[in-house]
């Protein structure tokens, strides 16, 4: 995890009240108020009472136990190397902030809860991102409070910050917020140093990874238009190539939906004429570079994420996406999940 800490009376207080078997534990905080330095807290006191704890980490940027974008689950019996630390399973939101992804963001903390839950871990700590100012933030945190329908709710602020989120539990039953005040060591991280940290984790999930080439009938595509209706054959191209007035690299025809991939930009005057012309409901087009160094999660033919990957590049005239992805896991891929998070650093 990030560096080292030590405990005080108040964490041990806490932790005296909330780790106990079947507990679920869900931690907010505004940013460097040391959420992740207590989680990892309530993580070694409850393997010191002879728990199995699951881990989850929903911290999206700021990832301790999977790459950026994501939502992970570890599940510990014993104290790890926390500098080693790998996510044993993961929810692919594809993107660093939570903000304008809160139904991702719910939805993938509350599959990892079940997750660890269904492996049979005695006691469930749930750490979260600092999102927590503006009405998006509130709301994002008060529903997973009502979907993980944690037993302890654990509010770490420095004066005051949380009360709207957190008013409405107070007295809600099986909910018990109990409030703490940041760890007295606990300091600001720069932009610089977040940014840092992020790119150590991807180089570090990416280290082990392979090139491997994944062709476009072996999957379908979401949270994208690509990869979901019928390809464009060579005429249909050549004819929206002329009436685009620019090459068009790849097409795909839905019910009176047409997504294209064009060599440039394509302006939004000759969009709007196509659409007109092709008598369409919706038209999206991407320039081929749309494509590039974006962050994707494979999926399995159990709905399970089997690696994140990066696109490295797309061939349209050999119909192949070449991804960087952990090893045996494109051949088991049957959706690519597309996220917004584009990779600069891994080569």
């Amino acid at each position: 995890m990030k560096g080292d800490y030590q405990g005080n009376h108040d964490w041990e207080r806490i932790a005296r009240r909330i780790i106990h078997p079947q507990a679920i534990v869900l931690v907010i905080g505004s940013v460097d108020t040391g959420k992740s330095t207590f989680c990892r807290f309530l993580v070694e006191q409850g393997l010191a009472r002879g728990l199995t704890v699951g881990l989850v980490d929903a911290d999206l940027g700021q990832s301790q136990i999977g790459p950026p974008a994501t939502i992970g689950l570890k599940v510990l019996s014993q104290n790890p190397d926390w500098n080693e630390i790998e996510a044993d399973d993961l929810y692919f939101v594809g993107w660093i902030s939570p903000e304008g992804h809160s139904l991702r963001c719910v939805t993938g903390v509350r599959l990892m809860v079940d997750t660890a839950v269904r492996a049979g871990v005695d006691f469930v700590v749930v750490d979260t991102s600092g999102y927590v100012k503006g009405r998006g933030a509130v709301t994002l945190k008060q529903h997973k409070i009502e979907i993980i329908q944690p037993r302890h709710l654990v509010c770490i602020q420095r004066s005051g910050e949380l009360d709207e989120i957190v008013a409405g539990f107070d007295d809600i039953h099986p909910v018990k917020v109990h409030r703490l005040a940041p760890h007295r060591a606990s300091t600001s991280k720069t932009s610089d140093f977040r940014r840092k940290y992020r790119e150590s984790r991807v180089n570090r999930y990416f280290s082990e990874t392979v090139e491997a080439c994944l062709p476009f009938e072996r999957f379908r595509g979401q949270r994208t238009p690509y990869f979901v209706g019928r390809s464009a054959n060579a005429r249909e191209l050549e004819i929206l190539s002329d009436l685009a007035e620019t090459r068009v690299l790849y097409a795909e025809w839905g019910h009176r939906t047409l997504a294209l991939v064009t060599q440039e930009v394509l302006p939004d005057c000759v969009q709007s004429q196509l659409k007109h012309r092709l008598s369409l409901s919706n038209l999206v087009a991407r320039p081929q570079r749309y494509f590039e160094r974006r962050f994707v999660g494979l999926i399995d033919a159990r709905g399970k994420t089997v690696s994140v990957a990066i696109i490295k590049a797309v061939d349209f005239e050999a119909n192949c996406l070449t991804l960087l992805c952990k090893p045996d896991t494109a051949e088991n891929t049957k959706i690519v999940q597309f996220g917004r998070y584009k990779d600069e650093q891994v080569g």
